[in-house]
């Protein structure tokens, strides 16, 4: 698909709208408590929220939402962009803290929120004494809040809207701040758009596919790399709350899934199950996310006959780089799409040439295809984007043929004793060794000053992982300033709900391994 191709439909409302004059009766998504939502129920179910909303919220404001996913959280989505109203999706798990932090920078003082979303965090309950107006959804919550339910319905005021424009802003989404501070980006509808049409073209969808996805409501995967993709292709989305493992391949079978979205350890946790005779038994072709090591991915294909396709995606951009079923190239992010041009650059900002490892940045090359600010922040806005080329923070090399390699976070850089060291290259070597399901590898403080690398692993099964052993694993592999001086085996690694690493938890304990010793 190129660029040109991606006209036609600017906006999420858009999208909606020409899905149900086509196919109202087709159920768009299913979530995990069974509940099913159709593509015309959906159309007339956020114009009902939009009209209880219209004298909540002007044109141009931002409200906060967090609710369980469900019809009224995919309902909340379109009705709030009808309205040219931004929505700040919360986490479930979100605290006062953070949530104060998103309302201040984005200026939000409307929240709606689930009366099942208000039980399950006591958090919140601090947040709704302090914003000054909030609207519940569900039974159960305190009498003294409005239902959304019982609003007055006012269509015409929501009517008089006029439609969003490409530019104009959908949604806040955090983004995860696992390597720096959290930043909230300001999408507008068209990168949304853009986004969707992108996955929807690479991965082939079509009407008849079942997508599964277990990422959180909040998160741009869901949203805009699985919801929109399905509005847009015909398809049907199954959409649960989290990732398990045990009942992930029955889930699959059940509901028909061709298939499913991936970050993390997933792939890595599915393929170190035992296994068993039904491992292909499903309708799955295909997985995209990132990352897919290149013996991962093939071992995945061999055993469950999944096309583990990797692309290159931030919360700011959308898809940058990816494969496809025709071009896919295990351990790489796959091609560079037609709406993006990437160039690798070194510390100074300079353009290095291809198969050198150095900073990805991108430039769109349509309007309104990347974020339009970090919320509240022009300081870090400008920063990261000061010549219209975004700085990503990520470590990565382009081909002469335009496929683009992950290297890592840049600022996931272990120092020891005057080399730096990239936590990525060290991880890829420790999550390929025979009983290591998941590996992490961070800096701590060394006696000789800069740092020493630790590396904190969790065992597959009932593998009997032990410090020297790491080591002599790695001996052949790392370059010896490289090579982890501690090692410590935990029962999982600590993740955000994206699934990414909290590697700000790790450190040594007691009965860390030490090679120095």
């Amino acid at each position: 698909m190129e660029p040109a191709e991606l006209g036609g439909v600017g906006t999420a409302v858009g999208a909606l709208e020409r899905r149900a004059d086509a196919d109202p009766d087709a159920e768009l998504v299913r979530f995990e408590d069974g509940t099913r939502v159709g593509v015309g129920e959906l159309d007339a179910g956020s114009r009902a929220v939009a009209a209880r909303l219209a004298e909540r919220a002007e044109p141009g404001a931002s409200v906060a939402t967090c609710l369980v996913p469900g019809r009224d959280a995919v309902e909340l989505v379109f009705g709030l962009a009808r309205l040219g109203v931004a929505e700040v999706p919360l986490p479930l798990d979100v605290t006062a803290a953070s949530a104060r932090a998103l309302l201040v920078a984005t200026g939000a003082r409307t929240l709606v929120v689930g009366a099942e979303a208000l039980a399950g965090n006591e958090r919140l309950a601090e947040l709704v004494t302090v914003i000054p107006d909030v609207v519940v959804v569900g039974a159960g919550a305190p009498k003294e809040l409005p239902l959304l339910d019982e609003l007055p319905l006012r269509p015409g005021a929501a009517a008089r809207r006029p439609p969003p424009e490409p530019g104009a802003p959908l949604a806040v989404l955090s983004t995860s701040g696992t390597t720096g501070r959290a930043k909230a980006a300001v999408l507008p509808h068209f990168a949304a758009v853009r986004h969707a049409q992108r996955v929807r073209a690479t991965m082939g969808y079509r009407p008849g596919d079942v997508l599964f996805n277990v990422f959180p409501w909040n998160h741009i995967n869901v949203r805009h790399a699985a919801l929109l993709p399905a509005l847009l292709s015909g398809a049907r989305l199954v959409a649960h709350r989290r990732f398990s493992a045990s009942g992930f391949w029955a889930t699959c079978r059940a509901e028909g899934v061709t298939a499913f979205n991936f970050m993390g350890a997933m792939l890595a946790i599915l393929d170190r199950r035992p296994p068993a005779p039904e491992d292909a038994a499903h309708r799955v072709r295909l997985a995209y996310g990132a990352p897919a090591p290149v013996d991962l991915a093939r071992r995945f294909l061999d055993r469950f006959g999944v096309r583990a396709l990797e692309a290159y995606a931030c919360t700011e951009l959308g898809d940058v780089a990816a494969n496809t079923p025709d071009t896919w190239r295990p351990g790489t992010a796959g091609r560079v799409v037609p709406e993006y041009e990437v160039a690798i650059l070194d510390e100074a900002g300079r353009p290095l040439p291809p198969g050198e490892v150095g900073q990805i940045a991108a430039r769109p090359r349509l309007p309104h295809m990347a974020f339009l600010e970090y919320a509240g922040d022009p300081d870090a806005t400008s920063s990261v984007r000061p010549d219209g080329w975004f700085r990503t923070g990520d470590r990565g090399r382009l081909d002469a043929d335009g496929y683009l390699s992950f290297a890592g976070r840049r600022a996931d850089v272990v120092r020891r004793r005057g080399e730096n060291v990239a936590a990525w290259d060290v991880e890829r070597v420790l999550v390929e060794m025979p009983g290591v399901l998941d590996a992490a590898v961070v800096g701590v403080a060394s006696e000789l000053t800069e740092q020493e690398i630790l590396a904190v692993l969790t065992p597959a099964g009932g593998a009997d992982l032990t410090g020297p052993a790491v080591r002599d694993w790695c001996r052949p592999r790392l370059p010896p300033h490289a090579l982890p001086r501690f090692v410590r085996i935990v029962p999982e690694l600590p993740r955000n709900p994206n699934g990414k690493v909290l590697k700000a938890a790790l450190g040594l304990d007691p009965d860390t391994w030490d090679a120095g010793r």
